[in-house]
């Protein structure tokens, strides 16, 4: 297959911008659109002039040297630890295209496949679970609204006694904005109107901690969001994300 001129960079901006969208996909990492596009046209406008003959630029130094730059362009500082990733990828998507050109495919047809395997890769994989199990919590009360890092807790089996709720503990420091002025969690003579005591049995022993009941809640895992009605302990001990109980978590 003999590819020519706009269509040869269009080819190669294309195939480098899905190894970058594959390798965001495969490490979960954020993926910007615009930042993304400038970095496989640099790679496109490398791939031109090394094939133009510009010595300098061809073989394995000139790529060790032009996808880190690319990595950097797409994703920034955090994009350089992408840089096996891109590569694995961009080597997987140029090894089916090969494979495509050899059974005769148009220029076309080898655009289409690779974008629709790159595109299948990555709804398995945001199909696939958290390794750790870690999910972001939203959190709406009284106008404020916040967002923070939350993990399964099979151990966390708190109830409120009030209201039957599932309880989901959460560190004070995460939570100042939603806290009441003068209130301190530490402290339960500062109890403000609203909010409860919860009682807690702990390995140092039994006490109280203050709970309230947000607004609105949201359990957001991979892409996949949950609302749940549950009230909110405030933790001032050791506790940095907040504990979620294993029966609000996705099935």
């Amino acid at each position: 297959m003999r590819v020519y001129g706009e269509a040869y960079l269009f080819i190669n901006f294309w195939m480098d911008y899905l190894s970058l969208l594959l390798a965001a996909c495969l490490r979960r990492r954020r993926f910007h659109g615009a930042r993304t596009a400038a970095g496989a046209a640099v790679g496109a406008v490398y791939a031109l002039l090394a094939r133009s003959g510009k010595a300098f630029l061809q073989g394995f130094p000139g790529l060790l040297v032009m996808l880190p730059l690319i990595a950097f362009i797409s994703f920034g500082r955090t994009g350089i630890s992408l840089f096996p990733w891109i590569a694995a990828s961009a080597l997987l998507l140029c090894g089916l295209a090969d494979v495509l050109m050899n059974w005769g495919a148009s220029a076309a047809a080898v655009v289409l496949v690779c974008g629709l395997a790159a595109l299948l890769c990555c709804v398995c994989r945001r199909r696939e679970p958290s390794e750790d199990g870690a999910c972001a919590l939203q959190v709406v009360y009284r106008g404020q609204r916040l967002a923070l890092p939350a993990i399964r807790d099979s151990g966390n089996l708190l109830r409120d006694g009030v209201t039957g709720q599932p309880v989901i503990v959460a560190p004070e420091s995460a939570l100042v904005r939603l806290i009441p002025r003068g209130v301190q969690p530490a402290n339960l003579a500062t109890l403000p109107p609203g909010w409860r005591l919860l009682p807690i049995r702990t390995a140092l022993g039994n006490g109280l901690i203050m709970c309230f009941r947000p607004d609105a809640v949201k359990l957001v895992r991979d892409g996949k969001a949950k609302r749940l009605d549950v009230t909110i302990a405030v933790s001032g001990g050791g506790v940095k994300t907040a504990l979620v109980p294993d029966e609000l978590f996705f099935r």
